[in-house]
């Protein structure tokens, strides 16, 4: 685990709440008495809890909620997170409030958060799993700065052990972040259809060498070569939300270019590099299953299984699929695997990718795309050893010089101007990931294991998620748990 070499958060003086958690809160009993090392909460008295939790008070959330991806649907449409609860086998009972009706309001204000944690892990078999894991998505929420596991356990615990309780939650702990993943794209596709999937690269830089798939390549983003792990990620597009405060003015003035939406991230794949495959302590040190080890995935094929996935999972008609892959010259490998399947796409290749155009009369040698036609109208194009013909087009505005990235499609049927709207869907992901780095710790992750990658960006997903899709957020909840005295 990474050693965390910032001074310990500094705890504000106490001073009387006028309530505490309900004895039946999710995480009243974090904590409690056992391996975990934490006190039971729940029954601490309300003049117990600080006014602080050694991060920085934030006076304008409820301003920021405004501009942090709300989308106007309603947290966990279509279902009652009190009851689920109640009914839920092996989870926290619901609070008494909401048990005898006694103070609706209350327990409708704290409800919203607890629903949608509820709703997400849910299906973890253990009443601890589900714990930490509201512990966790508590803490991303509302600790500033750096998301180190130490911190986070800060954040919710004053337990001395609380850490490393956390830290086995999300590193060791077998829990399957699957169902997590599916319950998030169901709620971005709760008000309906999304527009594309969008599937889009991620590099997350890290020291050292030992972490599950780092490897140096060069990064354009930073103009350098650096280690880093490489993902790719599946996002959807979602209602008319504003791009988050953290994001570049870039990725802002992207977002409105596409109308101001938002994109939620769903679900993930890591790469790793082929060096990898003939370590077998790293194999096996990182815990890495055999199916990833014995056959190393280039991205493309990753992409194509988040769009498989994506298929299997959501309840709507399939969108079509938009990335921009212009750094990846394999990137026509997937384009030629979703038009065997049949799915519709809208893709941006190198613009150094061989694409022949139909002959025409006077020009039986034509051999390449031409940049002042491919802006003006979607041109028929081949790939080499290809037999599909698809549709080729710059975007608009760019100057008569070969463009940076070349857009190929197979949606003959759709105008030039839903193309390049559908096209610009790619920058919405350059939002979403600067906020999950700023503000959801996607860069933070401490340990070393493909499974506990896998949990970090699932969590981090959720947390950003709950922010985007959550229309009144829940602040009473997020800035009720408070140091223990």
């Amino acid at each position: 685990m990474t050693t965390e070499t910032a001074q310990p958060a500094t705890r504000t003086p106490a001073r009387s709440l006028s309530t505490r958690l309900p004895s039946g809160h999710p995480l009243a009993a974090v904590g409690a008495t056992g391996k975990s090392g934490a006190r039971d909460r729940s029954g601490v008295p309300a003049d117990a809890f600080t006014g602080g939790t050694g991060r920085a008070v934030r006076t304008g959330r409820a301003a920021r909620t405004a501009t942090t991806g709300t989308t106007g649907r309603t947290a966990g449409t279509g279902r009652t997170g009190s009851a689920r609860r109640s009914t839920m086998a092996g989870a926290p009972a619901a609070s008494p409030a909401a048990a005898t009706g006694t103070d609706s309001a209350s327990a409708d204000a704290s409800g919203s958060f607890d629903a949608f944690a509820d709703d997400l892990f849910g299906h973890l078999p253990r009443t601890d799993q589900r714990r930490w894991a509201h512990a966790y998505l508590l803490a991303l929420l509302t600790t500033e700065g750096k998301k180190s596991v130490r911190r986070l356990a800060a954040a919710v615990s004053d337990s001395p052990t609380a850490s490393q309780s956390l830290h086995q939650f999300l590193n060791a702990s077998p829990w399957d972040w699957n169902p997590v993943r599916r319950e998030i794209a169901r709620r971005a596709e709760a008000s309906g259809p999304a527009r594309a999937w969008i599937l889009a690269p991620a590099v997350l830089p890290k020291r050292g060498g030992h972490s599950v798939g780092v490897h140096r390549r060069f990064c354009a983003r930073a103009g350098r070569t650096v280690s880093c792990q490489l993902a790719m990620g599946m996002f959807l597009p979602v209602g008319d939300a504003p791009a988050p405060p953290a994001a570049s003015t870039a990725s802002v003035a992207a977002a409105a270019d596409c109308g101001d939406s938002a994109a939620v991230s769903v679900d993930w794949r890591l790469f790793l590099p082929p060096q990898w495959a003939g370590d077998e302590e790293l194999l096996r040190r990182n815990r890495i299953p055999a199916a990833e080890a014995n056959n190393p995935r280039p991205m493309w094929v990753h992409a194509l299984d988040l769009v498989e996935a994506q298929a299997a999972r959501t309840c709507s008609a399939p969108a079509p699929v938009v990335a921009d892959l212009s750094e990846y010259s394999d990137s026509v490998r997937l384009i030629e695997a979703l038009a065997r399947q049949g799915r519709d796409f809208v893709i941006a290749v190198p613009s150094a990718t061989a694409l022949a155009t139909p002959a025409t009369p006077g020009m039986p040698n034509d051999s390449g795309a031409r940049p002042r036609l491919l802006q003006t109208a979607p041109t028929p194009v081949r790939i080499p050893g290809s037999h599909h013909t698809y549709r080729a087009f710059a975007e608009p505005g760019q100057n008569s010089a070969r463009p940076n990235r070349i857009w190929i499609t197979n949606m003959a049927h759709r105008r030039m101007g839903q193309l390049v709207g559908l096209a610009r869907l790619h920058q919405l992901p350059a939002a979403t990931l600067r906020a999950l780095e700023t503000d959801f710790g996607l860069h933070d992750f401490e340990g070393r294991s493909f499974p506990g990658w896998h949990h970090h960006m699932t969590l981090s997903s959720a947390a950003h998620a709950y922010r985007a899709l959550t229309a009144e957020q829940d602040e009473q909840t997020l800035s009720r748990v408070r140091f223990v005295s």
